[in-house]
């Protein structure tokens, strides 16, 4: 069974997270893994962006998403955003992701923010952006990514 849980809650679980988000994101990058795990430390707090949030099916744990105040550093006006959605592959098409996603987003309705943001990993920008349009998300705009790619920067109109 799939039960989601702020990290805050689940803190043994953030070297997990760190690892899943190296793996992804930052092995190509010159970023060491102990960085990437002391923010995922810090994630581990709901008080104070960023935080994270962890999905666990049965005990095991199969995704996480975050949330942060800013992403891009152009786009400081921009917020808060969706951040760092990753379900682990043996796990996919589940649900779970689609889950992550509503956690957050129902956290940013309780917090009364009228819209949400976040920009796709521009190494797969297509199937991403359909991933999240059937989601709800519509385009907002273009921009470089902190690694000088160009990538799209998608928004959720909260209600």
């Amino acid at each position: 069974m799939l039960r989601i849980y702020p990290l805050s809650e689940k803190k043994t679980l953030a070297p997990i997270c760190a690892y899943w988000s190296y793996s992804t994101w930052y092995t190509f990058r010159s970023v060491p893994f102990s960085a990437v795990l002391n923010e995922y430390n810090r994630r581990a707090n709901l008080r104070y962006y960023p935080y994270s949030y962890i999905a666990l099916w049965d005990d095991f744990p199969v995704g996480m998403v975050s949330l942060k105040e800013s992403e891009l550093q152009r786009r400081e006006a921009n917020s808060p955003w969706l951040s760092a959605l990753y379900v682990a592959p043996e796990f996919r098409k589940r649900g779970i992701g689609t889950n992550l996603i509503k956690t957050v987003i129902d956290d940013c309705s309780n917090k009364k923010a009228s819209k949400i943001f976040l920009f796709l990993d521009s190494r797969n920008l297509n199937d991403l952006e359909q991933y999240y349009t059937k989601r709800g998300w519509s385009f907002y705009d273009s921009d470089i990514d902190s690694d000088g790619n160009r990538t799209k920067i998608l928004i959720y109109k909260l209600k």
